[in-house]
């Protein structure tokens, strides 16, 4: 026969089988006995055997990028507040993302998906007011490419914004211009507006030095009120070695003007930055300093120091499959110093490499740790 037999042909003739043992020799065509496998099929099994094509169509489900997924992924389990996994992806074509979190006071759980440049979300999504004893409920669809037609509708609660925005977008080089129009309801306030924004910027490298700048010019305009706020940030990077860079950077934001939908609204900001960082992959037998990183921000408007971190990693090579990787570090503003070690499985077939992580932090008031899950560099 050119092909194997329908599932249903096949089911009925080894339940009556038995019966037609007697008259098996006159048939024309030999009916298949039923054959009791422990094994898999051989390997003369037809290609379109019914098995066989659930099979196919059952790994069909894990996509070649699924591994690079995880990324993205945050889980933890924190001694203080509290412990789960967000965006953790599921084994499908689409990019789709699962969230868990119980947070001390309220548990946070959703489902996202990201499909033809629109993205999906419903659940209850984390809540940054102190406090907090509920999530916010958040329903989302936002269709939002680079460019071409965009669209949008998000509902939340627990006092944000919902809306619905209807716009398009074009990109010339480096610069892109976006305009569109919407509706938005926060609290007991609603109306509508419409939102403008433009941005363009340009990096250039001579030698060891690479600067850059860039600018964002918005506006939402409103019935009764328009705040119009310009972004511009510029960085300067020197790399005296291949292995090593120093790198002085600034943002600013100027806002006039204000909003009738508070979480439409920006304020004043600024933000200059420091970050050196040498990656000499010194090695010692089966030990190798990765790197070692200093992070210093300031805030001219505060008048105040917002981050000043220092940290080294020592990777082990204990296994061809597995590195542990060990970074003390020191958060100087916080005075909190502690190590963190991440154990990570190193498969040929992944482009990364994906482990939990224990982080040890001693803090002025005690201890505390942090368990995750993470994705570090080959």
């Amino acid at each position: 026969m050119a092909s194997s037999p329908p599932l249903l042909s096949v089911a009925l003739t080894l339940l009556l089988s038995p019966l037609l043992a007697s008259s098996a020799s006159a048939q024309a065509t030999p009916t298949p006995e039923p054959v009791a496998q422990t094994a898999p099929p051989p390997a003369t099994t037809p290609a379109n055997a019914p098995e066989l094509s659930f099979t196919a169509q059952i790994l069909n489900l894990f996509p070649s990028d699924y591994t690079s997924r995880f990324g993205n992924v945050q889980a933890f389990a924190d001694s203080v507040n509290g412990y789960g996994v967000r965006y953790f992806p599921l084994p499908f074509k689409v990019d789709a993302r699962l969230t868990y979190i119980s947070h001390p006071l309220y548990q946070e759980y959703a489902l996202s998906a990201r499909y033809a440049d629109t993205t999906f979300a419903v659940g209850r999504f984390e809540n940054g007011d102190g406090g907090a004893k509920l999530g916010i409920a958040h329903v989302e669809v936002s269709h939002n490419p680079y460019t071409g037609l965009q669209y949008g509708a998000i509902y939340q609660d627990q006092g944000r914004s919902s809306r619905l925005n209807l716009g398009y977008a074009v990109a010339a080089g480096p610069s892109r211009f976006y305009g569109e129009a919407g509706y938005a309801f926060q609290g007991t306030v609603d109306a509508p507006y419409v939102h403008i924004e433009a941005s363009t910027g340009k990096s250039l490298t001579d030698g060891p030095f690479t600067v850059g700048a860039y600018g964002t010019f918005r506006s939402y305009v409103f019935p009764q009120a328009a705040q119009l706020s310009t972004d511009f940030s510029a960085s300067v990077t020197y790399r005296p070695t291949d292995y090593s860079s120093v790198t002085i950077s600034d943002f600013e934001r100027f806002v006039v003007g204000s909003s009738t939908i508070p979480d439409l609204a920006v304020g004043r900001y600024t933000r200059s930055n420091l970050d050196v960082v040498l990656n000499p992959n010194a090695r010692a037998g089966a030990f190798s300093l990765r790197n070692l990183e200093y992070h210093y921000q300031y805030s001219f408007l505060g008048t105040e120091a917002t981050a000043n971190a220092l940290g080294f990693t020592v990777r082990a090579d204990v296994a061809s499959a597995f590195v542990i990787d060990l970074t003390p570090h020191h958060d100087f503003i916080a005075n909190e110093t502690g190590i963190r070690a991440d154990l990570f499985y190193r498969g040929a077939d992944l482009p990364i490499l994906v482990g939990p992580s224990f982080d040890f932090v001693l803090t002025p008031t005690g201890s505390r740790y942090v368990i995750t899950l993470k994705a570090g560099v080959k």
